[in-house]
C-alpha cells in the first residue's frame, strides 16, 4: 500500500532510488593524487618487467653475464624462429662471456661497474643437464650448454639448454638457449662463448648469436658450411669455417676448405679474412683435415690442417704465416670438431703445443712432447715430454708457467712451462665406461680453471681455485 503523504503513491524507497542525485564536490587536490599514484604503479610494474627480462650472471673468463629465458625440461616455449629474425622471449635472461678450447681463452675481465646487479628472479634449471661446452668472462661469470631434460619431454621437440652461474660454478640456474638441436651433421650445436655481457655464440656446426645476453637468439647464414671452431676477444669474434660431410656428432670430419672468418659485435655479417688465414692450406694427402684456433692478448692464431701457423691481430687486419711448418700436425679431428694433435695454448707469454703420437700404445698410454715458443711461434724448442699415461685431449696455460693437460685417464699439472708433470686428478670414478677422464680443460686466471668430464652424463662440471694443483665437482643439475 502507499504512502498517504505521496500524491502518486510511490514507497519512500522508490522515490529514493529514482531522485536526481547530485554528486558532491571532491576535496581540493584529489584528482592530482589519484594521477601521481597512478604513476606510481606503472613505474613499479615497468621495474618489475625490466627485472625479469635481464638476470646477469657475474662469472670469470669466457663467462658473461646471461639472460635466462630457459623453461623446466630445456629448450623454450617459444616456436622456431626463421633465421635471423630474432625470437620472443618469455623468461628472464643472463649475460654471458666466453674464454678459449671448450671456454675462450681470450676475454678480457668484466668491470664489476658493467655487470647488472639484480638476480631476483633467475631461471629454472631443468634436471638431467648434460654439458658439452663452458664459457666464462670476468671472475665469476660463466655458462654451459648442452642437453637438458628427456628427450620428448621438453618444452619443445628441442632439449638443448643453458645453465648460467655467477659464483664461479657453485651453483647454477637456467638460460635462455638457441631452438636447435645438439649437433647432428649439418645441425644444431654444442658448443658455446660469450664475449661480453651482450654478445655471444652458439656453434658446431650451426652458428647463432644473441647480443642482448641471451635474451633472444637468432641463427646465421654459413652459406652452408659448418662451424669448427669460434673464439672471442677485444669487439671481436673469430671463426673458422669449413666444408665437412660429416654425420651424426662427427660432424667436423671429412672437412675442406676450412677458412677463417671474423664479425664484429656491431653486427651479424661474417667475412672470409683477409690474406692466406682467408683459405687455410689443406693437409698433406691421405691426411685429415682439421685445424684450430687461439686469441691470446692482441694476437689471435689459428693452426692450418697443413700445420702452417699463421698470426695476426684480433682488430680484423690481415694474417700472415708465423711458421711454415710447426713440429706437429693437427691430427684428426675429434669430438666438436678439434684436432686431436697438436693441442695449443698460450700462457705468460709463450705460446705452447703438445704434441701426440698418431697412436697410443697398450694400457692407455701416449707418447706426448710439449713444445713451447716465446716469439709468437716463429720458433720452437723442446720444453720435456708430457705425461704417459691417458690419450690427451686439451691443453690449457696460464700465468706463473702453470700448463694443464686433460686426458682420458685424468688432469695433469705443470708448473714450469711443461718441463715435468703430475697427477692432479684422476678421472670420476662414477664415468661410464669408454668416457673416462676428462673432454676439456681451460684456465680463466692464474688460480682459477674449469674442466668437463668425457662423460656428461656425469651432470657437472670441476673447479680448480689453486692453480689446477686441486680439482673438485660441482654438480649443474640431478640427473
Amino acid at each position: 500500500m502507499g504512502d498517504p503523504r505521496d500524491p502518486v503513491g510511490r514507497d519512500p524507497v522508490d522515490r529514493w532510488l529514482n531522485a536526481e542525485v547530485e554528486p558532491l564536490t571532491p576535496r581540493p587536490g584529489t584528482f592530482e593524487r589519484i594521477s601521481r599514484r597512478a604513476h606510481r604503479r606503472k613505474v613499479r610494474r615497468a621495474s618489475i618487467s625490466a627485472a625479469g627480462a635481464v638476470v646477469v650472471i657475474g662469472v670469470a673468463a669466457s663467462v658473461p653475464g646471461i639472460v635466462s629465458a630457459l623453461q623446466p625440461g630445456g629448450g623454450r616455449p617459444a616456436p622456431a624462429a626463421a633465421a635471423s629474425s630474432p625470437r620472443p622471449t618469455a623468461a628472464p635472461a643472463i649475460t654471458g662471456q666466453g674464454s678459449g678450447g671448450l671456454a675462450s681463452q681470450s676475454s678480457s675481465p668484466v668491470p664489476p661497474a658493467t655487470i647488472p646487479a639484480s638476480l631476483a628472479h633467475p631461471g629454472p634449471l631443468p634436471a638431467n643437464f648434460q654439458p658439452t661446452s663452458v664459457t666464462f668472462i670476468g671472475q665469476f661469470t660463466g655458462a654451459v650448454i648442452g642437453q637438458a631434460g628427456t628427450q620428448g619431454h621438453c618444452a619443445t621437440r628441442y632439449c638443448t639448454s643453458l645453465a648460467g652461474t655467477n659464483n664461479y660454478g657453485r651453483s647454477w640456474f637456467g638460460v635462455s638457449a638457441p631452438h636447435t638441436g645438439p649437433p647432428d651433421g649439418s645441425r644444431g650445436v654444442g658448443q658455446l662463448r660469450f664475449l661480453n655481457t651482450d654478445n655471444g655464440w652458439a656453434f658446431g656446426p650451426q652458428l647463432w648469436v644473441t647480443h642482448d645476453a641471451g635474451a633472444t637468439w637468432q641463427q646465421e647464414a654459413t652459406g652452408g658450411m659448418r662451424v669448427i671452431d669460434l673464439e672471442t676477444a677485444g669487439n671481436r669474434a673469430f671463426a673458422l669455417f669449413a666444408k665437412c660431410a660429416g654425420s651424426g656428432a662427427s660432424f667436423g670430419t671429412g672437412c675442406t676448405s676450412v677458412s677463417l672468418y671474423t664479425s664484429s659485435t656491431a653486427g651479424n655479417q661474417w667475412q672470409r679474412a683477409s690474406g692466406p688465414a682467408g683459405r687455410l692450406p689443406a693437409a698433406a694427402a691421405g691426411r685429415a683435415d682439421s685445424a684450430s684456433l687461439l686469441l691470446a692478448g692482441d694476437r689471435g692464431y689459428v693452426l692450418a690442417p697443413s700445420g702452417e701457423l699463421l698470426s695476426g691481430p684480433i682488430t680484423g687486419a690481415a694474417w700472415t704465416m708465423a711458421d711454415a711448418q710447426v713440429p706437429c700436425s693437427p691430427g684428426a679431428p675429434g669430438a666438436g670438431g678439434q684436432p686431436t694433435g697438436a693441442l695449443m695454448a698460450a700462457g705468460s707469454g709463450d705460446l705452447f703445443l703438445v704434441c701426440t703420437s698418431a697412436t697410443s700404445t697398450a694400457g692407455d698410454s701416449q707418447t706426448k712432447v710439449v713444445m713451447v715458443s716465446s716469439n709468437g711461434g716463429t720458433t720452437w724448442s723442446t720444453a720435456g715430454d708430457g705425461p704417459a699415461p691417458g690419450i690427451a685431449t686439451s691443453v690449457a696455460a696460464a700465468q706463473g708457467n702453470v700448463v694443464v693437460l686433460a686426458t682420458d685417464t685424468g688432469l695433469y699439472l705443470s708448473t714450469n712451462g711443461g718441463v715435468s708433470w703430475q697427477l692432479a686428478r684422476s678421472g670420476p670414478p662414477r664415468a661410464k665406461a669408454g668416457a673416462r677422464g676428462f673432454g676439456y680443460v681451460g684456465m680463466t686466471s692464474a688460480t682459477q680453471g674449469v674442466a668437463l668430464p668425457a662423460d656428461a652424463g656425469l651432470h657437472e662440471v670441476f673447479i680448480t681455485t689453486d692453480g689446477g694443483s686441486t680439482w673438485r665437482p660441482q654438480a649443474i643439475s640431478s640427473p
